[in-house]
């Protein structure tokens, strides 16, 4: 499962999870991740089991991949949310593989 975390740009990436110093504000398995990648909603270069970051900029660009799919649907549903309590929060997000 990867763990998603809130992690403004300015801040450094920490080296554990409990450093980011918040909750985890989603989650997506393998399967839902390799099926996000094939939409192209997720960029082809981010690894299911490497831990990762998008910054807002990339934030908005994954938003914009999911307004070319006609109709969200459950696979993008749980990054939707995720995106949006980013954008709220004026954050990045980073991802831990578990």
């Amino acid at each position: 499962m990867l763990d998603f975390y809130l992690l403004p740009d300015e801040k450094n990436v920490p080296n554990y999870p409990e450093e980011t110093g918040g909750n985890v504000i989603g989650q997506i398995n393998q399967q839902t991740f390799e099926r996000l990648k094939l939409k192209k909603i997720i960029p082809e270069r981010f690894d299911y089991h490497s831990d990762f970051r998008w910054d807002k900029d990339l934030i908005k660009e994954i938003r914009k991949n999911i307004q070319k799919q006609a109709i969200p649907d459950s696979d993008v549903s749980p990054l939707l949310q995720m995106l949006d309590a980013a954008q709220t929060q004026d954050s990045g997000l980073i991802a831990y593989a578990d």
